[in-house]
């Protein structure tokens, strides 16, 4: 038995609509819905020039912050250059990032460290990466560091 004429063109339409609702879903994973949108910054410090050095960030109570420290420096047995601190508005140190040596990176003649820490903002206010480089800068260890943030909004 043939299904009739209203019967197809039911089904037509069910299945147009079920098209049309899978595009908008993967045109909204795509490119992300409002308050999804992320805000990265990034800053590079030449760690010779100073034995401190600091990245801030603006953030907002309750926004997701993402921080990568990446360093790049000469080989050197005894040390690892800037230190990364997270400080919070107050200038309390939130965490003491330790820096992990990614061999896949390192060359004959320098290393490459990485730290990455992510955290809710319980204040609004500004935050730092500080970092810590008086050994390297004492002994004219020369480095990079680079700093990412990435700030994740609130969602309402």
């Amino acid at each position: 038995m043939r299904p009739g004429p209203d019967c197809i063109g039911v089904m037509i339409l069910r299945i147009l609509v079920g098209f049309l609702a899978a595009v908008i879903l993967i045109g909204m994973l795509a490119c992300g819905q409002p308050g999804d949108e992320t805000i990265p910054t990034a800053s590079s410090f030449d760690l010779l020039e100073s034995g401190f050095h600091q990245s801030t960030i603006e953030v907002s109570s309750g926004e997701r912050v993402e921080v990568a420290v990446d360093v790049r420096q000469e080989r050197h047995d005894q040390h690892i250059c800037g230190a990364p601190s997270l400080v919070d508005p107050f200038g309390n140190i939130l965490q003491t990032l330790t820096p992990r040596q990614i061999s896949e990176k390192a060359t004959s003649t320098h290393f490459v460290y990485e730290s990455r820490y992510a955290f809710f903002a319980a204040t609004d206010g500004e935050y730092a990466v500080k970092l810590e480089n008086r050994a390297c800068l004492l002994d004219e260890v020369a480095a990079v560091a680079t700093v990412q943030w990435t700030v994740h909004p609130v969602r309402e």
